[in-house]
């Protein structure tokens, strides 16, 4: 099996592919005959899909301007090509943001190697080097506030860009985040669910000690320390409501009815 979300990460196989030991509890978790089974359609393409639809019913609050967690770690994805075209045509609006021209200058680099370099990816020489030294991903930033933020998705609002265009330009795996989608070695089905307690033991990370899916934890002085303001209780509501916009985006209108629907019938909504 695949994480699917993850298949064009930089590092490549060693990143998207799960272990036998998290493919044998995945297997048995998704074996539920509780589960959905149908088709669903990701840009343009149509896979089978399993789809654990108990989790959409899972109270979150994506309070991201409030949050202290570096959730941008490196850059998880390579970019599509309309997405690195659209970087090269605004690449100083969005130096503007995360200063990584500038970087690229006091690197040693010229503007035309770090060109080049985005509109190829088939050499991160730049873009590593500018991830290590700042501890972050190449396409992210921080604001005034060390609050931390996604260039591109700050780019698309820049530009005036509505939702549907922002999910266009974004990495899938960014925009998704943080569902998880794993996949049969070919591709050819899908296993969609959400962390919690269970399913940490075959996700790709340990996304459940985040404010944003769990509610309990925001409450904790642990977090709170780190994360004074946000994240307030009446900001929490079930996942298939907060994350709608992107779940119609990415996947159409249609999955989003049939989760929601059953989330109703069994009387999670």
């Amino acid at each position: 099996m695949n994480y699917f979300l993850f298949l064009n990460h930089p590092k490549g196989e060693k990143v998207y592919k799960v272990s036998k030991k998290a493919e044998k509890i995945a297997r048995q978790y998704f074996s539920n005959e509780n589960m959905i089974h149908t088709k669903v359609k990701i840009n343009g393409k149509e896979y089978d899909a399993v789809i654990d639809w108990e989790v959409f019913g899972k109270y979150s609050n994506f309070d991201c301007f409030n949050c202290s967690n570096d959730c941008c770690a490196d850059s998880p994805s390579k970019l599509r090509k309309e997405t690195r075209e659209f970087l090269v045509d605004n690449l100083e609006d969005f130096n503007h943001i995360t200063k990584n021209l500038d970087i690229t200058y006091e690197l040693g680099y010229e503007e035309e190697d770090i060109k080049e370099e985005l509109l190829n990816q088939e050499t991160r020489e730049i873009i590593t080097d500018i991830e290590e030294q700042t501890e972050m991903c190449f396409y992210g930033y921080k604001r005034e506030d060390r609050i931390t933020l996604c260039g591109i998705h700050s780019l698309c609002l820049n530009k005036n860009m509505d939702y549907k265009e922002v999910c266009y330009y974004k990495p899938l795996v960014c925009l998704l985040w943080p569902l998880e989608i794993l996949s049969e070695d070919d591709n050819s089905k899908l296993y969609i669910t959400l962390p919690d307690d269970f399913t940490n033991s075959f996700t790709i990370e340990d996304y459940y000690e985040l404010p944003c899916i769990n509610e309990d934890f925001s409450k904790s002085m642990l977090f709170r320390k780190r994360n004074p303001k946000g994240f307030e209780e009446e900001g929490y509501r079930p996942f298939i409501e907060s994350y709608k916009d992107t779940l119609v985006n990415i996947f159409g209108e249609e999955f989003y009815d049939t989760v929601k629907n059953r989330l109703v019938e069994e009387n999670y909504l």
